[in-house]
């Protein structure tokens, strides 16, 4: 009974640790790109979103790797609304939760 007890705990920690492993590589692809202040806070939000968020709807998974495609790369800090609110318009995210 024990070994299976360590069995499953072992399974257990190996399963938390792969999100992390996936979030810590987002972060890794994503925050190389920033050159933007404003967007290092939006691709941590977007990588924990996606790897740590958890059941997520499909357009909201979607919509986060926009924002980390699209927005993480941007030059000017100008752009940033327009380009999130073509991610969300793009997701059907306008006007939802």
């Amino acid at each position: 009974m024990k070994k299976y007890g360590l069995l499953l705990l072992f399974c257990g920690w190996q399963v938390q640790a792969e999100p992390d492993a996936a979030y810590q590589q987002c972060l890794l692809q994503y925050q190389s790109k920033v050159e933007v202040a404003e967007v290092v806070s939006l691709v941590r939000t977007a990588c924990d979103n996606i790897h740590r968020g958890g059941v997520m709807l499909p357009r909201k998974r979607a919509y986060w790797q926009c924002v980390l495609d699209y927005v993480a790369p941007v030059k000017t800090a100008g752009v940033v609304r327009d380009l999130l609110g073509a991610c969300e318009e793009q997701h059907n995210l306008k006007n939802s939760s």
